[in-house]
């Protein structure tokens, strides 16, 4: 729950927030505005080669004190550390999230970077996994849980959302992928990779370089409760509701037992025919939407139908293997119209099945040497409502397949590659021109668990994209950034020279491993050869303790997916942003864009219990240099209250708090952490 003005003034006074000096208008409806004092930390890129997060940090950074009536001036794509006026400090049962100033947002100045509207997010609400596009989720507030990794097990699974971000316009970015997955995100946003000790690593869009591997999934799981029936009239769009009707002993009783509240409903939209509509027990879904109960009694022997048709469909339709099948056949090559749809196929045993589906749904057909033609407004209109999109440029999977078990998806791909597809011993292959369903293909091959890649040719005009899951580990997505000091920790641990350790590998020469651990002429490493060498450790009496963080690259939920280029859309979007920190945990990512990628939620967070002056990062995405005064407004601070007191708040000797009583832009103290692990 975000603390309103009142609550805001109450803890102030009482101490549960501590803000030092807090400007007399500094509150706000539901946020307190904060200033940027006069120091500022910027990056010295002519004497630091590379940064090395397992080394202090002290010369990386040079402190800048700005006089006063001056101002820091900021070039366009610069990155600079700055820090908070006010001294903030937060009770054990209080969390805070630190905003940028939108009206600094728009001249180019932030302290938070996201994604752009349109941006798709995996999404599990009520029971259903989607793509929904983010801009979407933040609007509505949408309280549901999205696909993210444990970024200390690298396990993916579902993590509720816990806060919602939507800030000023920004220049949006594209991130292409080798596998065809891409995201579209802003300059300042974090994608992950591995640092050199196999520990993970939030690289900026702008400092990512062709060949760098990002973080994708290996494999989505099931959600829990995958449901195994369509629920028809939770897929009907409101505008159709007058297209529809309901009819049965369900509408039967619904007469009797209401009819003046009927009659009413009737008069109220304008329907004549009263006794029409009693004495064959039908409703127009627009009226029994009105009546109580009604919607939730219909049961077997009740129908849904379009008007004036004989036949309809019980309310819930089985998802078996055929129906999810047919539905595949249908997004490769099917078509509809407004009373008919078509699946066209030249080999007549998938007709035949084709044939037999349909009679167990009760629809009409008739067939010719290549296609078969169902008479069905309402399943025409099923396909529309699903999502199956219009046309062969639009075809898309439709949403829902996405929350089901792996056997129906499965079943719905060999549907797909039934009709415009190809298996062989290397390979199963989808052939599309649809952008869309590129887009979604690679995130049904993350669902399934498969290695999944595109290509493009230009044929007739026209893009044509072939996407292509081999059946092969080795052939696609086999390198892991190469982590060549956990490799030397590792070995030195186990007591082991080059030699001795080469040999217990397997390998002919010592140089094969002398060249993996100097990290010469490459830059990843296979995930067959990591599996090799964790085998060979972990055959050593005493196990290595770091040979875990070998564990998880081999192990874990992740592959690793190499840039192929970061291009400058041109674009200038709103942005929006998710926060995943469940019960206090630190997953802060969530799956997103073209295909499936895993991005960084940005936005900055303070622990209960924090007591110090914020650090700020600072971007400029404009095309001029932006100046900063001392004492400006420049971000606002809003607070959370948590469902419990925290049992170890940040600065208690529990949490290992590396930026308690920070005062002053503060530069990384990442470095801790490795020696934490010692």
């Amino acid at each position: 729950m975000i603390l309103s003005d009142k609550t805001i003034r109450a803890e102030l006074e009482a101490g549960g927030i501590v803000i030092e000096p807090l400007a007399e208008d500094a509150v706000q409806p539901s946020s307190v505005d904060l200033h940027v004092d006069r120091f500022f930390r910027v990056f010295r890129n002519d004497t630091t080669p590379f940064i090395d997060p397992k080394e202090p940090q002290d010369d990386l950074t040079e402190l800048v004190e700005v006089d006063e009536g001056k101002s820091f001036i900021l070039h366009p794509g610069e990155f600079v550390l700055g820090s908070t006026r006010e001294r903030v400090a937060l009770g054990d049962d209080l969390v805070a999230r630190l905003e940028g100033k939108s009206s600094l947002g728009r001249l180019g100045l932030l302290i938070h970077s996201s994604l752009p509207a349109s941006e798709p997010v995996m999404l599990l609400d009520d029971g259903r996994l989607e793509p929904r596009p983010i801009g979407e989720i933040v609007r509505d507030r949408i309280r549901g849980s999205v696909v993210s990794f444990n970024p200390e097990t690298f396990e993916v699974d579902y993590h509720e959302i816990t806060g919602w971000f939507e800030g000023p316009p920004d220049r949006i970015f594209e991130v292409k992928l080798a596998s065809g997955r891409r995201i579209r995100i802003t300059a300042g946003h974090n994608l992950f990779t591995l640092d050199q000790d196999g520990k993970l690593a939030k690289t900026r869009t702008l400092e990512l370089q062709p060949g760098t591997r990002i973080a994708i999934p290996r494999f989505v799981p099931d959600p829990p409760d995958s449901e195994l029936r369509l629920d028809l009239l939770r897929i009907i769009p409101k505008d159709d509701y007058h297209r529809i009707m309901c009819t049965g002993p369900s509408v039967a009783n619904a007469f009797v037992v209401h009819e003046p509240l009927i009659r009413r409903l009737f008069r109220d939209i304008g329907l004549k025919h009263f006794t029409y509509y009693r004495d064959r027990s039908r409703l127009p879904l627009s009226v029994a939407h009105g009546i109580p109960r009604l919607l939730e009694s219909l049961g077997g022997d009740d129908r849904i139908s379009i008007r004036q048709a004989k036949r309809g469909f019980p309310r819930f339709l089985k998802i078996d293997p055929d129906f999810v099948w047919l539905l595949g056949l249908y997004v490769a090559e099917g078509s509809r119209r407004e009373t008919q749809f078509t699946i066209s196929n030249t080999d007549q045993d998938i007709l035949d099945r084709v044939e037999g589906t349909l009679g167990r749904l009760g629809i009409p057909m008739y067939r010719s040497p290549g296609a078969i033609t169902g008479c069905s407004s309402l399943f025409s209109l099923l396909l529309s409502w699903l999502g199956t999109g219009e046309g062969a440029h639009a075809k898309r999977i439709p949403p829902i397949v996405f929350g089901w078990p792996y056997a129906r998806m499965q079943e719905f791909l060999d549907g797909l590659v039934d009709g415009d597809g190809s298996r062989d011993a290397q390979r199963t292959s989808v052939w599309t021109c649809s952008d869309g369903l590129v887009a979604d293909l690679l995130l049904l091959a993350e669902r399934l668990g498969r290695r999944a890649g595109t290509s493009k040719r230009h044929r007739h005009g026209s893009d044509l994209w072939q996407v292509y899951l081999p059946l092969r580990e080795h052939k696609l997505l086999t390198a892991v950034p190469l982590p060549d000091r956990l490799l030397v920790e590792i070995r030195e641990q186990a007591g082991l020279s080059q030699v001795a350790a080469s040999k217990l590998g397997g390998y002919r020469h010592a140089s094969d491993l002398c060249n993996l651990e100097n990290r010469t002429g490459r830059d990843a490493i296979r995930l067959a050869t990591l599996r090799r060498l964790r085998t060979a450790y972990s055959r050593r009496p005493d196990c290595p303790a770091s040979l875990s963080r070998l564990d998880r690259l081999v192990d874990g939920h992740l592959l690793w997916d190499s840039v192929v280029d970061v291009e400058d859309t041109g674009s200038v979007e709103p942005i929006f942003d998710l926060e995943v920190r469940p019960s206090g945990r630190k997953i802060e990512n969530f799956l997103a864009g073209h295909g499936g990628v895993f991005a960084s939620n940005t936005a900055g967070f303070v622990d209960a219990g924090f007591d110090g002056h914020l650090t700020l990062e600072l971007s400029n995405v404009a095309n001029l240099p932006i100046a900063i005064y001392p004492g400006m407004k420049i971000g606002q601070i809003s607070f959370l209250r948590m469902s419990s007191p925290a049992e170890h708040p940040y600065g208690s000797d529990a949490t290992g708090s590396k930026y308690q009583g920070q005062r002053g832009p503060t530069p990384s103290r990442y470095y801790l952490n490795f020696r934490d692990d010692e």
